[in-house]
């Protein structure tokens, strides 16, 4: 028996992992109440609830997302490189090359008809991007020995311990046999500067520890370890894996649980709040510690 659930299309009401869920459906209301994502949750947690209100699907005045909700080059590359052509045109679509925007009623339709089959419609030169970094990944060693092996883009769904809020996460992959998880990210360069600036600004920290979360509620998985298998977006396509380290699992843990009850008090109040929050008065705000210290320490020198 699989111990993966097959989704049928109905708002879910119990946790589990499941197969078959539309990218499309998953950033939208797929349970009974209101869910969110990692990325949600990284959001609320680096900018704010409304940063994250804006823009959901919770919203209804959002803008509309157009053609490709949710595009990712690396997700994309992920695709072809383990489902192959044919598992890739299932899900992904080129642009007819007649039309460079969507401005005609054909290209319209074209694009609405697409959307509609829960299709990601991409261009030329992205499938390009796509097929060079397939290939690269494809020839690294790892890859080669089964690192990002297993079930692909299964969506974990389950309850927040403390808040009870519906959580979600759709790792590339959940692996087969161990708790050796692993994601696929695409970027501009993998050069040691450029990750930890990635790390930093995605809180992909966060993004593996809500998987963590996922596999132990849902499949009874303990995970061992969360690797990121990094491609670049451009010529020459160059690979590396990185670990995320166990204290940074643990930090990414928590601010889960910050960012998870922030987002229920929001559900239960209606009110999404910026970064101030609700405040009433002024605050102070000072510079940073470096830069006051540069400061001061000009003007000892400058002093008379």
């Amino acid at each position: 028996m699989s111990k993966f659930i097959e989704y049928d299309g109905k708002p879910i009401t119990m946790p589990g992992a499941f197969s078959g869920v539309p990218m499309v459906r998953y950033h939208a209301q797929l349970t009974d109440t209101p869910s969110i994502s990692s990325s949600g949750l990284r959001t609320i947690w680096n900018e704010s609830p409304a940063h994250y209100f804006v823009e959901s699907y919770l919203n209804p005045d959002r803008e509309d997302e157009g053609d490709r909700p949710h595009f990712s080059l690396g997700r994309a590359a992920h695709h072809l490189l383990f489902l192959g052509k044919e598992g890739f045109e299932k899900e992904f679509v080129v642009r007819p090359e007649q039309w460079s925007d969507w401005r005609t009623k054909d290209s319209k339709e074209w694009r609405a008809d697409q959307i509609a089959k829960g299709m990601t419609i991409i261009t030329d030169a992205e499938l390009e991007h796509i097929t060079g970094m397939a290939c690269s990944l494809a020839k690294h060693p790892l890859v080669k020995a089964g690192i990002l092996d297993g079930a692909v883009e299964r969506s974990m769904v389950f309850r927040h311990e403390e808040t009870g809020v519906w959580l979600k996460s759709r790792p590339d992959c959940i692996p087969n046999d161990s708790g050796d998880v692993a994601d696929l990210k695409s970027t501009v360069s993998v050069a040691t500067d450029s990750l930890r600036r990635s790390l930093a600004d995605y809180g992909y920290h966060m993004q593996a520890a809500l998987v963590g979360m996922g596999l132990k509620a849902t499949l009874g998985i303990d995970m061992q370890s969360f690797s990121l298998v990094w491609v670049e977006k451009s010529q020459p396509y160059a690979c590396r894996v990185t670990a995320i380290t166990p204290e940074d699992l643990i930090r990414g843990k928590m601010q889960i649980d910050v960012a998870a009850k922030m987002f229920a008090k929001c559900i239960d109040t209606g009110q999404w709040p910026g970064p101030g929050g609700d405040q009433q008065d002024a605050e102070y705000l000072g510079i940073s510690p470096f830069m006051a210290k540069s400061i001061d320490e000009r003007l000892e020198l400058l002093k008379d």
